[in-house]
Protein backbone atom coordinates (compact mmCIF):
# COMPACT_ATOMS: atom_id res chain seq x y z
CA UNK A 1 0.00 0.00 0.00
CA UNK A 2 1.40 3.56 -1.20
CA UNK A 3 0.44 6.56 1.46
CA UNK A 4 -2.62 6.61 3.93
CA UNK A 5 -5.67 5.40 2.27
CA UNK A 6 -8.72 6.63 0.75
CA UNK A 7 -11.31 5.01 2.39
CA UNK A 8 -11.10 2.80 5.20
CA UNK A 9 -13.66 -0.44 4.32
CA UNK A 10 -13.56 -3.01 6.79
CA UNK A 11 -12.30 -3.49 10.77
CA UNK A 12 -8.91 -4.76 9.44
CA UNK A 13 -8.35 -1.69 7.35
CA UNK A 14 -8.95 0.38 10.55
CA UNK A 15 -6.52 -1.83 13.00
CA UNK A 16 -3.96 -1.39 9.79
CA UNK A 17 -3.75 2.13 9.32
CA UNK A 18 -3.35 2.58 13.31
CA UNK A 19 -0.67 -0.56 13.46
CA UNK A 20 1.10 1.29 9.84
CA UNK A 21 0.39 5.21 9.99
CA UNK A 22 1.31 8.17 12.08
CA UNK A 23 -1.47 9.12 14.67
CA UNK A 24 -2.22 12.77 12.66
CA UNK A 25 -3.61 10.32 9.85
CA UNK A 26 -5.29 7.77 11.74
CA UNK A 27 -6.83 9.46 14.44
CA UNK A 28 -9.46 11.25 12.64
CA UNK A 29 -10.92 7.98 10.99
CA UNK A 30 -11.41 6.53 14.30
CA UNK A 31 -12.73 9.92 16.14
CA UNK A 32 -15.10 9.88 13.20
CA UNK A 33 -16.61 6.65 13.90
CA UNK A 34 -17.54 7.39 17.53
CA UNK A 35 -18.66 11.01 16.26
CA UNK A 36 -21.48 9.37 13.64
CA UNK A 37 -22.42 6.94 16.27
CA UNK A 38 -25.51 9.19 17.49
CA UNK A 39 -28.01 11.21 16.46
CA UNK A 40 -30.78 13.32 17.81
CA UNK A 41 -34.39 11.98 17.42
CA UNK A 42 -37.31 13.24 18.00
CA UNK A 43 -39.32 11.01 20.50
CA UNK A 44 -42.40 13.62 21.20
CA UNK A 45 -44.19 16.64 21.73
CA UNK A 46 -43.86 19.02 25.06
CA UNK A 47 -46.39 21.76 26.19
CA UNK A 48 -43.39 24.14 27.22
CA UNK A 49 -39.81 24.79 26.50
CA UNK A 50 -39.92 23.82 30.41
CA UNK A 51 -41.99 20.91 29.85
CA UNK A 52 -39.44 18.78 28.62
CA UNK A 53 -35.78 17.08 29.71
CA UNK A 54 -32.64 18.76 29.10
CA UNK A 55 -29.51 17.51 29.91
CA UNK A 56 -26.74 15.50 27.94
CA UNK A 57 -29.06 13.08 26.20
CA UNK A 58 -32.14 15.12 25.63
CA UNK A 59 -33.37 18.65 24.26
CA UNK A 60 -36.39 20.64 23.31
CA UNK A 61 -36.71 22.47 20.46
CA UNK A 62 -38.71 24.88 19.23
CA UNK A 63 -40.16 25.46 15.68
CA UNK A 64 -42.80 28.07 14.71
CA UNK A 65 -46.05 27.71 12.03
CA UNK A 66 -48.50 29.68 10.77
CA UNK A 67 -51.44 29.13 12.48
CA UNK A 68 -55.02 29.04 10.75
CA UNK A 69 -55.55 33.04 11.47
CA UNK A 70 -52.08 34.21 10.28
CA UNK A 71 -50.49 34.17 13.73
CA UNK A 72 -47.06 32.16 14.63
CA UNK A 73 -47.85 29.39 16.74
CA UNK A 74 -44.99 27.54 18.84
CA UNK A 75 -44.54 24.03 19.50
CA UNK A 76 -42.10 22.38 21.19
CA UNK A 77 -40.29 18.55 20.33
CA UNK A 78 -38.33 16.67 22.68
CA UNK A 79 -35.41 14.93 21.21
CA UNK A 80 -33.47 12.25 22.37
CA UNK A 81 -29.52 11.43 22.03
CA UNK A 82 -29.80 7.68 20.36
CA UNK A 83 -27.62 5.22 19.52
CA UNK A 84 -27.85 4.42 15.43
CA UNK A 85 -28.27 0.65 14.67
CA UNK A 86 -26.68 1.14 11.32
CA UNK A 87 -23.70 3.07 12.41
CA UNK A 88 -20.15 2.53 10.72
CA UNK A 89 -18.98 1.42 13.98
CA UNK A 90 -21.76 -0.82 14.67
CA UNK A 91 -21.98 -2.12 11.11
CA UNK A 92 -17.55 -2.93 11.27
CA UNK A 93 -18.13 -5.22 14.27
CA UNK A 94 -16.22 -2.35 16.62
CA UNK A 95 -17.48 -1.87 20.83
CA UNK A 96 -17.84 1.96 21.18
CA UNK A 97 -15.66 0.95 24.44
CA UNK A 98 -12.72 -0.40 22.27
CA UNK A 99 -12.86 2.64 19.75
CA UNK A 100 -12.94 5.14 23.00
CA UNK A 101 -10.43 3.73 24.26
CA UNK A 102 -8.02 4.11 21.41
CA UNK A 103 -9.33 7.94 20.45
CA UNK A 104 -8.33 8.50 24.21
CA UNK A 105 -4.75 7.03 24.22
CA UNK A 106 -3.64 8.63 21.03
Amino acid sequence: MRGYPKRLNTKADYEYAREHFPTEQWLPDWQKLLDTMRDWVPVGEVESADAGVTDDTHKVVESTAQGEDGEDVATYTQYELQVIPTCRLLRLGFEEDYVASVVAGA
